[in-house]
């Protein structure tokens, strides 16, 4: 459901409208953000080392030997503001105009699935990526959606309000309250091994905000197995047996003609999915940077337990999975996350929504070429019906040009190869699960106590000296 926070008065509207002009307009440069950016872990309201005994929003007891690190912060937790939020998201993965595109129509061009842009690129401009917001509400994912109004979204004060729009309208609630996660998370019969890293002690903290990318790494690997297959003219090979994956009718020349193993294509597509998350993480940072903020960035920990995955150990997001899948080659690929219907889905074969190889290469066929996409070949397409990013006539030659159309054979061979894999390993993926959200950042309003009583306090900057005056 959408999250549908009531809308400010006229008072509070002015000072946010006041604030996202000042964070536009009057924020340090690049080069001075960056010169002073830091994790910082210790905000308003936390305690680390102290020895003192606490008890988490879990109910679960917490406690850290006394050490030289010793603090207890003197205020309470500060929780963002709406604006705040706001911007953090925005600077995440917010839309901010239309993408270019500007490679070689034959090179692969095919690839691309939309042409929304957002303030983190994904590969083949993907909406693989989106972003978990934890807060005291609720667990909610941010999707912005897909329409934009022009090639530069926010040019003026006049878009400003844009910011908070897309927030309010692109939050959707995935659970009420916190998950049940905390630091002293444990399994059963393993007191000392900690599932959220040793060094989170203040994560999911009330009044904290966790912003995590959340991404479905199997639209990805599906979508553009079809230009691995017609452009890159790569095939697959069982990492067992060294035969082509179902696909030895398309080996030739012209075709298919240079091999790799199974394993060795998901490792690459895993890969390339993680980086359009450290992107956003970095945005986030910076904003918060710019803004007086803490952040807090990390990984190292088991996000299959923070989605629901494991139910004896905790609820977590309560997310849907599927059952292990014993005939998986690998224990990373046992696990399949389908996630919350209608909010954030993961692509996997077989599953409800695909079935097979053909089901789902033709629903990413749609994804390209359908009414109202972005390589569709009638006026419903996206980039005509939206004013760009090409000039219309350059969009016309674009679409109707052979070589941005995947090639039949590409079609036949990859639904081929999906199917092979579900014969054979009962999935596709077959080495990881596809929905992965391992990445994020806490950002808080920082306690300066802290960095000045262990450090000296030159890393406090200005901005963060003045945020609870300029901010609050």
């Amino acid at each position: 459901m959408t999250a549908t926070a009531p809308r400010a008065d006229t008072a509070t509207a002015e000072l946010q409208q006041r604030q996202l002009k000042a964070y536009f307009e009057k924020t340090k440069p690049m080069p001075q953000l960056l010169a002073t950016l830091r994790s910082r872990r210790v905000a308003m309201g936390y305690k680390i080392e102290s020895g003192e005994e606490e008890q988490s929003a879990a109910g679960r007891r917490l406690h850290q030997p006394k050490g030289p690190l010793a603090f207890v912060s003197e205020h309470p937790v500060v929780p963002l503001s709406e604006v705040e939020e706001a911007i953090v998201a925005w600077s995440a993965c917010g839309p901010n105009g239309m993408a270019h595109w500007d490679i070689a129509t034959s090179g692969g061009f095919h690839e691309l699935v939309g042409i929304a842009g957002r303030t983190a690129a994904g590969p083949g401009n993907s909406f693989a990526h989106d972003l978990l917001i934890i807060k005291d509400e609720g667990a909610f994912i941010y999707n912005p959606g897909p329409e934009r109004e022009r090639m530069v979204e926010i040019e003026s004060e006049k878009d400003y309000h844009k910011v908070l729009d897309w927030y309010r309208d692109g939050l959707k609630k995935v659970m009420d309250g916190r998950p049940d996660i905390d630091w002293a998370l444990r399994a059963p019969g393993a007191p000392n091994a900690s599932l959220f890293g040793p060094y989170q002690y203040n994560v999911n903290r009330p009044g904290t905000t966790w912003f995590i990318p959340i991404t479905d790494i199997g639209w990805l690997y599906f979508s553009v197995m079809l230009n691995i297959f017609d452009a890159w003219h790569i095939y697959l090979v069982d990492d067992k047996t060294g035969e082509p994956a179902g696909t030895a009718p398309w080996v030739k020349e012209g075709q298919l003609e240079f091999p790799i193993t199974i394993s060795q294509i998901e490792q690459f597509i895993f890969q390339v999915e993680t980086y359009p998350p450290g992107s956003m993480v970095q945005n986030m940072r910076l904003a918060a940077e710019a803004m007086g903020l803490g952040n807090w960035i990390f990984c190292g920990f088991f996000d299959d337990v923070l989605m629901g995955a494991f139910p004896d150990i905790a609820h977590g997001l309560g997310f849907r999975h599927e059952p292990l899948n014993e005939r998986a080659p690998a224990a990373s690929g046992a696990l399949k996350t389908w996630g919350v219907d209608g909010v954030k889905e993961a692509t996997y074969v077989p599953s409800e929504k695909y079935p097979n190889g053909r089901a789902v290469v033709d629903a990413m066929m749609e994804e390209k070429y359908g009414f109202g996409r972005a390589m569709s070949k009638g006026d419903d397409n996206w980039m005509l019906s939206h004013g760009g990013p090409y000039k219309q006539e350059v969009v016309r030659n674009i679409v109707n040009s052979p070589v941005v159309q995947v090639s039949d054979w590409a079609v036949e061979a990859c639904a081929a190869y999906f199917d092979y894999c579900v014969e054979h390993y009962g999935q596709a993926p077959v080495y990881f699960n596809p929905m992965q959200c391992n990445f994020g950042a806490v950002i808080h309003h920082v306690d300066p106590a802290f960095y000045e009583k262990y450090y000296d306090g030159s890393s406090v900057t200005g901005q963060i000296r003045e945020h609870m005056d300029t901010w609050h």
